[in-house]
């Protein structure tokens, strides 16, 4: 399938397409091609922020990278030969693709003809090319990160050696079944036991939950819910137990302030770029100037940090961190291809996020 050539002027500053492009005899280090899906495709709004943090990342650096811009219709044929196509034209890495289909089918193909950093993980966590790394934005690493960081806690009543129980909490979508899956599989893989509950928004079902809940002491709540779901069960749930959450509670909008105020004492993880707009790391970047959802604005910001993860790899680096604006991010052989990514720590007080330093 023919490939288009993104038309960088759409996004790009003058000043930027120039840095984007350099004339060749200036280039010092080697070409990029950003492979996103096209504006056919259902995902034209998420490449196309992941694109505009991309080159916000790119301009900022002010180095002489050469960047292309290339759309597929994300099928695993078309998005198999835009990186043979890549390499036929000498670039030196490829980033993308950004679905998980698209990933997968690469990593089907088996080896790939130059450096890929997909912009996805693969599925049912098959084993990557050895020229390949991946990064995501996965609910399912933040509910793994939530578990492995947390302290033991205290011990089950005349218990010496066992610690109390999670208790995880899913919604019925298809991400918050895969987030209270992953809550569920972290704390097996601590040793630690967990006991899960599908919500129901229905009073009687609520209150159901809530004498469940208060009827054992638990080391935490953990929530794999939507911001509206982790609304509606906030009062059921037993005041003396620590909350946890993904970032799907946050929803970051001026418009979810009231939202907020009914999620008071959640913890929860999400990006220094939503919950630490001060971060040092944070403020070098500008913001998207179309108005994003959260959503949209962590896609700009996987945008950014995969430029800076992209950049350091071309550059020959093959283990490294990155204090990222999606994270700390750590690239390392021992992790399989995968690039760790640890979000920050925030709780919902007084109606906003506040920033702390660990989760309790």
């Amino acid at each position: 399938m023919a490939l288009l050539l993104w038309p960088l002027c759409a996004t790009l500053s003058a000043a930027a397409q120039q840095t984007a492009n350099p004339p060749a005899a200036t280039e010092t280090l080697p070409a990029i091609v950003l492979l996103l899906p096209g504006d056919a495709t259902p995902y034209a709004r998420a490449a196309a922020a992941v694109r505009a943090g991309f080159f916000a990342a790119h301009a900022a650096a002010g180095a002489p990278i050469a960047v292309e811009a290339r759309e597929t219709d994300e099928t695993p044929a078309a998005v198999v030969a835009a990186v043979e196509a890549a390499a036929r034209r000498g670039a030196r890495l490829v980033v993308g693709p950004l679905t998980r289909d698209a990933v997968d089918a690469l990593v089907r193909a088996g080896a790939v003809p130059l450096p890929v950093l997909a912009l996805n993980a693969p599925a049912d966590g098959a084993t990557l090319p050895p020229s390949m790394l991946a990064m995501s934005l996965r609910l399912e690493d933040e509910a793994r990160s939530i578990v492995r960081a947390l302290p033991p806690g205290p011990l089950a009543a005349g218990v010496t050696t066992r610690p109390l129980p999670f208790a995880v909490i899913h919604g019925g979508g298809m991400l918050e079944r895969r987030a209270g899956a992953a809550f569920a599989a972290a704390a097996r893989e601590q040793g630690r036991r967990a006991e899960s509950f599908e919500l129901a928004l229905k009073q009687d079902r609520l209150a159901e939950l809530g004498r469940r809940l208060a009827a054992q002491p638990w080391r935490a709540i953990l929530l794999a819910l939507n911001a509206g779901e982790a609304a509606a069960v906030r009062p059921w749930l037993p005041a003396e137990t620590a909350v946890l959450a993904t970032s799907r509670v946050n929803l970051s909008e001026s418009s979810a302030v009231g939202l907020a105020q009914d999620l008071e004492g959640i913890a929860f993880v999400d990006m220094p770029w939503l919950i630490e707009p001060d971060h040092p790391a944070v403020m070098v970047y500008p913001r998207a100037t179309t108005p994003y959802s959260a959503e949209l604005e962590r896609l700009y910001a996987l945008g950014i940090d995969a430029y800076r993860i992209g950049s350091e790899w071309i550059a020959g680096a093959q283990r490294f961190e990155v204090d990222g604006v999606t994270g700390r991010l750590r690239v390392d052989p021992a992790l399989a291809g995968r690039v760790e990514r640890s979000p920050a720590v925030a709780v919902f007080a007084n109606g906003k996020a506040e920033r702390r330093d660990a989760l309790r």
